[in-house]
């Protein structure tokens, strides 16, 4: 008989990619990065457990926020550019990097893991609490990416899992 995982393993590359693709219908390149930091106007996203426990955090950058919501949204580019060089993210944009975020609890629901679901988003310019930060700055179960989407540019993901 084989044991249930208490956490939920990090994610592939190639599972993360699949799903952004599939997602926003473009061909997305991975790269791998340094750690985000802690900006505030970082879109923060927490995981949870059926019985309400952090699992993981995904962070995107501002610019990256912009470009998945643009892209899932097929809004044209010269208006994610603004957004972007105005260091703002219009709500349509937040409320697609969300629905980006909440299908991408898919790839941390694997066999004999526990089932995750998007808790809550937060930011940008929002107040996160303080454990995410600190989980979110955790080295080790961890993938750093610059997510290169066809059409729209560059976006920075951080994936952390306890």
């Amino acid at each position: 008989m084989s044991s249930v995982v208490e956490q939920s393993p990090l994610p592939t590359r190639h599972a993360v990619r699949s799903l952004l693709e599939g997602l926003v219908g473009r061909d997305v390149d991975l790269k791998e990065t340094d750690p985000i930091s802690n900006a505030t106007t970082n879109l923060v996203a927490a995981y949870v457990t059926d019985t309400m426990t952090v699992s993981a955090v995904a962070v995107l950058d501002l610019a990256g926020a912009a470009r998945l919501g643009g892209a899932l949204g097929m809004l044209p580019k010269g208006g994610v550019d603004d957004a972007i060089a105005e260091k703002s993210l219009p709500d349509l944009m937040r409320d697609n990097a969300y629905e980006v975020l909440n299908v991408l609890a898919a790839v941390f629901n694997v066999e004999e893991a526990p089932h995750i679901r998007l808790y809550e988003l937060y930011g940008p310019d929002g107040a996160v609490p303080g454990d995410l930060l600190a989980l979110s700055q955790v080295i080790g179960s961890r993938m750093d990416l610059i997510l290169g989407l066809a059409g729209y540019g560059d976006a920075r993901l951080s994936i952390i899992t306890r």
